[in-house]
């Protein structure tokens, strides 16, 4: 489910688009080089949430499925409609997009993958969104949730559909699909309290038994609550499955408040 890589379309009539969203692109805090893989798009992408076909990059994980009951929650309730939001591995900016198309005020895009960064932001522009959407792209040297976060940077929501197979990486590419040691996760576990407004919510999408497990694990461990949001029994499902399953991580708020009696003044 995981495993597919995109073919390779040419695009050279795009190049004048993506030089104009390099220009515009000024709020991304690391903007990649410029390289061939700007020209090369795998496929165009229709999804009910958006407008219009949002393009895939070459290495840009693509698999909506796996957040189709968070996309559902996004769009029919209100859920992030004037609140902050933070994505962690935003890829072809999916899920980001959506938040904006559906209301948020602002939103803090990350990956890994700088080819991943430049199709957020190509997606962002083309649908006219790339006002309220900044991307930032992760050093594999310091590559924790929020190390590209600053320490005073809270949000209302912090969303992702991170890798859920813990495996060792072998390139870019795979941190999309592999999270080794679990370190995305503990370290994104590790920051909700400074990261998050007061009521602020953590929402997750993992599509493998292990993984929900290991976000179950790790919550208890913290003294977090981890809500499956959810019909079905893990018991019943294959290791990977689609569709994604769709968690809520509860930060007690003492924690969150202690932190911000902590904080470091801005």
């Amino acid at each position: 489910m995981r495993r597919s890589a995109p073919a390779r379309w040419d695009i050279t009539l795009l190049l004048c688009a993506l030089a104009l969203l390099t220009a515009c692109s000024s709020r991304t805090s690391q903007s990649p080089k410029a390289n061939a893989s700007y020209t090369s798009i795998a496929a165009w992408r229709n999804i009910e949430d958006l407008p219009r076909a949002i393009a895939q990059f070459e290495t840009v994980f693509w698999e909506p499925a796996d957040t189709d009951s968070l996309r559902l929650l996004i769009r029919s309730t209100g859920l992030v409609k004037n609140r902050t939001v933070m994505e962690i591995g935003t890829g072809t900016g999916l899920i980001s997009l959506c938040c904006a198309q559906y209301g948020a005020k602002q939103i803090v895009a990350t990956d890994i993958n700088s080819n991943a960064v430049t199709c957020a932001n190509f997606n962002a522009a083309w649908l006219n969104l790339n006002r309220r959407i900044e991307t930032r792209l992760v050093s594999e040297d310091k590559s924790g949730a929020f190390q590209v976060i600053g320490d005073n940077e809270r949000f209302d929501f912090i969303i992702s559909n991170p890798p859920w197979v813990e495996q060792k990486v072998r390139n870019l590419a795979e941190y999309a699909l592999y999270d080794p040691g679990w370190h995305l996760l503990t370290t994104l576990m590790d920051g909700l309290p400074a990261h998050l407004n007061p009521g602020g919510r953590c929402l997750l999408a993992y599509g493998s038994v292990s993984g929900v497990k290991a976000v179950i694990r790790e919550s208890q461990k913290r003294g977090f609550k981890c809500i499956i949001k959810d019909d079905r029994n893990l018991d019943d499902l294959e290791e990977e499955f689609l569709p994604g399953m769709l968690l809520e991580v509860i930060v007690p708020p003492d924690r969150i408040q202690a932190t911000l009696l902590s904080a470091p003044a801005p």
